[in-house]
């Protein structure tokens, strides 16, 4: 057996909106769909499924054998974890075949009530290397959807080294952020993206202003500069096929029906040739392929950071505009009609719709007409043609010579995509047909399919999975009849009516492959009991098939869990006896539980070993600095300023980068255990290196960048050996004193934080957005680099390494409500200072600890600055 035989099929995943789309992933040959319910999932915008309606979903996608994924996958309230895991029964009992999180608390609790359900480890984790994986899994999750940011060496690493599958994005839209990562929408509209309301800022125009310079939008090839293009790895399936992954996702629950039945479809059919030897694909099909997609949804396609393409934003249009139809080559314009000459570079016919880039925006309209060069009308012409389109005069008054003409609706391809016939399941068929006998139909699966139990998580065990495909037990059923089968009067029955009457299953999801007859001769059997019986039969093996998925509810009560997953299992001893040892304000310093007595410490943010010490002396308790400069904060000459803070008791925690794929924690961890040594802290702000600071025994602060909303998951960063955590950004205050006051009931369990001053990173990205200026020499190492949108607020952006860091236009100050936070249950507030001068880094510190103090204070506004108090007094 050859390699490539050994490689076993990846399911296809197609997105699901509605049920319309479900019957077009069917359609298409998905083996696996996902679907959201209500509003607890990372796509408010889709219609989604309402709980009523969820088992008549999941009926139908097993009665077609496709499984059903529940997506579950945004940060949970506090006060909403109730509603959730009432959710999560009812969709157990209806059959769901795995639930897709991001809420890590929530995972726990499920992980514990049903130990028989999948649980994946959703994309809005940011799980983007190994050690990210063993944390997701070490809670339950048996399947981690990883970042797309990833390339195909990265996800083969991952894959050969954990216990669970792997799954990644291969079609549809891209997030311009690491997902789960982004606060963009939330902040400028109020519309969180990590809760599933994304509003796509990053669709809109911008311009950069570069010292204060307005740059010309050729330099950065549009004004669209942080919209994505589409991504499609057809072309490069292969490479991905061979990492090992268990599941290929496809984006889209806001899509049409008929994209959902084209890329299920496209990706199936690429897989099933790439795993079967001899039946590779060739270029052109699989390009003609990609070309069917763009007619139905394209923004320009990008191979995406899997396939080593970097550049995947598209800054020339950020909506959908089609394939490419060609140039317009001549216009002629009358009064009620304009004629645009184009040789085409798709089929077209009457009533296609197309879209036109003109120099003023992109212009839409329906294709009324198609003349030929001899002035024939025609309804169709084909790719290659040069013929006159007849389009709406509105349009074509904007047009120009030279512009680009898109196809943006292929009524014919709507059309066969529409009349697709779902795809059925082979089953065989045995009729028993002997004299004195019930006329008996048995019916049996024959799919052959590999079941999500044999998609094995390890490369060796896959490989085996598919050497034996279809081995396994198949589901039958049984139907005899009450009619005795009789010896032939006059005409006989004959085998072959039998075998006819066997094959017509009708509207039922099965289609006979195999049917075998055991029957005695001249006999007789009437037409209408042998359609009864195989009607039977064929019912009993869909009830069969349907029952065997279904459970029982359990009723989970959140209550009977708090003790068990907030107060039980944390690792006090690292947490607090080590931690105090390395921080002496920590928990006795910041609150007394047992009066209620509470001093709010304060935490400050900088960059620059110079900013640290003038914070110190401005009174800061707790100081965060980046990883990168221990070693020069640790060198001989600052060794008096560090006894310094020590005697102060001023707790110094070092940061480590916010994204840290394999190769980069790996650089990481000798300076990880050197910071441990030394007896200092660090900060993390993804699973992976949370994960390599648990595995060193490393205290760390869990970073706000986790969207901890509740106090399971501030638990669950307890547990992995966190002193202390930092709460969402996107909670208001109410919500906050619901996850304190929780935590409280347990004692000593470690700290939380808000963060109260600076600018909130909006969002970061693998996409290196400044290279073409820095290329070009306009930006250079001390540029100041700001992104401008329509209404004139402007966002800092940062370039850290090749990737790309983006800062809120308005800066979070709640000085004025310090003191009323102490009745919130937070024990320490960080202001974020790093972009701040020395200056104000005193100031701003002097003014926060007088305000702790209980004194009047103010802060001069900054020129130009403007203010917000964030989501603290609406959330969302």
């Amino acid at each position: 057996m050859s390699a490539k035989s050994l490689i076993c099929p990846p399911e296809i995943l197609a997105p699901v909106g509605d049920q319309e789309a479900l019957l077009g992933a069917i359609k298409g040959g998905a083996d696996a769909v996902y679907l959201g319910v209500g509003e607890f999932n990372a796509r408010q915008g889709a219609k989604n499924f309402t709980i009523d309606d969820l088992e008549a979903a999941v009926d139908l996608a097993h009665s077609y054998g496709v499984s059903v994924y529940l997506a579950l996958n945004i940060p949970i309230k506090q006060k909403e974890l109730q509603h959730a895991l009432e959710i999560v029964d009812l969709a157990y009992a209806a059959g769901i075949d795995a639930i897709i999180l991001q809420d890590l608390g929530l995972l726990r609790i499920l992980n514990e009530i049903y130990p028989d359900l999948e649980l994946h480890a959703s994309t809005q984790m940011t799980i983007h290397n190994k050690q990210g994986v063993d944390f997701a899994a070490g809670l339950g999750a048996r399947r981690v959807i990883v970042s797309r940011e990833l390339t195909t060496e990265e996800v083969k690493d991952i894959v050969d080294h954990s216990s669970v599958g792997i799954e990644i994005f291969v079609h549809g839209a891209l997030c311009y952020s690491y997902s789960g990562k982004c606060l963009f929408s939330s902040f400028l509209h109020d519309r969180s993206a990590n809760r599933g309301a994304c509003a796509q800022p990053c669709r809109r125009r911008y311009s950069f202003l570069v010292n204060g310079r307005e740059i010309d939008e050729r330099y950065i090839g549009g004004n669209y500069p942080i919209s994505c293009a589409e991504l499609s790895t057809l072309t490069g399936l292969e490479e991905i096929v061979k990492t090992g992954v268990v599941s290929l996702k496809i984006e889209g629950r806001m899509k049409k029906p008929e994209y959902v039945t084209a890329s299920a479809s496209a990706y199936k059919a690429t897989v099933q040739n790439i795993c079967n030897p001899g039946e590779n694909p060739t270029t052109e099909e699989l390009e003609s392929r990609e070309a069917e997609l763009a007619k139905l949804f394209y923004r320009g396609f990008t191979r995406g950071f899997i396939l080593g393409e970097k550049g995947v934003s598209h800054p020339k249009y950020s909506s959908n505009y089609g394939a490419f139809l060609g140039k317009v080559l001549d216009i002629s314009r009358s009064k009620g009609e304009t004629k645009l000459t184009v040789r085409l570079d798709e089929d077209l016919q009457v009533k296609d719709g197309i879209s036109i880039f003109t120099r003023e925006r992109m212009l839409g309209s329906a294709v009324t007409g198609i003349i030929t060069i001899a002035g024939e009308y025609v309804k169709s012409a084909k790719k290659g043609e040069k013929v006159g389109l007849e389009i709406s005069s509105k349009t074509g008054r904007a047009v120009q010579r030279g512009d680009e003409i898109y196809l943006t609706t292929d009524t014919q391809l709507l059309d066969t995509l529409q009349k697709t016939k779902l795809k059925t399941l082979p089953v065989s068929l045995k009729a028993r047909a002997r004299k004195g006998e019930r006329f008996t139909v048995e019916i049996r699966e024959e799919s052959g399919k590999i079941t999500e139990g044999s998609r094995k998580s390890s490369r060796k065990e896959k490989e085996e999975a598919f050497s034996i495909e279809g081995s396994g037990e198949s589901v039958s059923a049984e139907f005899a009849d009450e009619y005795i089968v009789q010896g032939a009067e006059k005409v006989p029955t004959t085998t072959e009516q039998m075998r006819k009457a066997m094959e017509s299953l009708g509207d039922t999801p099965f289609e006979a492959i195999d049917i075998s007859i055991e029957a005695d001769e001249k006999i007789f059997i009437p037409v209408g009991v042998l359609k009864n019986a195989r009607r039977k039969a064929a019912d009993l093996l869909l009830e069969k098939t349907l029952n065997a998925c279904k459970k029982e509810q359990k009723h989970p009560e959140l209550a009977n869990f708090n003790h068990l997953y907030i107060c039980e299992g944390a690792d006090k001893e690292s947490c607090n006896k080590e931690g105090r040892n390395r921080k002496g304000n920590n928990i006795e310093a910041s609150r007394n539980r047992s009066t209620g007595s509470k001093k709010l410490l304060l935490s400050i943010e900088v960059n620059e070993i110079s900013s640290l010490f003038k914070a110190t002396i401005a009174g800061a308790d707790i100081i965060y600095i980046p990883i990168s400069k221990f070693e020069e904060l640790t060198a001989s000459e600052n060794e008096d300023k560090l006894e310094d803070l020590k005697a102060e008791r001023v707790e110094l925690v070092f940061r480590v980068p916010l994204i840290t794929h394999d190769s980069e924690l790996s650089e990481l961890k000798p300076l990880l255990e050197k910071v441990r040594d030394a007896g200092f802290n660090i900060a993390c702000s993804d699973l992976g290196a949370s994960q390599l600071a648990k595995e060193l025994s490393v205290p760390f602060t869990a970073g706000k960048e986790f969207n901890i909303f509740n106090a399971f998951t501030a638990s669950t960063f307890y547990q992995a050996g966190a002193c202390r955590v930092t709460l969402s950004s996107e909670l208001n205050l109410g919500e906050i004193k619901n996850v304190c006051e929780t935590l409280q009931a347990c004692e000593e369990i470690g700290q939380t934080e808000i963060f109260v001053y600076g600018r909130e990173l909006m969002l970061i990205t693998e996409n290196d957005l400044l290279k073409p200026l820095i290329d070009r020499r306009i930006v250079r190492k001390d540029s100041e680099v700001l992104l401008v949108d329509q209404s004139g607020s402007e966002f800092p952006v940062k370039r850290l390494g090749t990737r790309t860091l983006i800062y809120n236009s308005k800066v979070l100050d709640m000085l004025k409500y310090v003191k009323n936070l102490e009745g919130y249950g937070v024990d320490v507030i960080r202001l974020d200072l790093s972009f701040n001068t020395e200056a104000e880094i005193k100031e701003i510190t002097e003014a926060y600890k007088e305000a702790l103090a209980g004194k009047e204070t103010k802060l001069k506004p900054a020129r130009g600055i403007e203010y917000t108090t964030g989501h603290y007094f609406k959330g969302v």
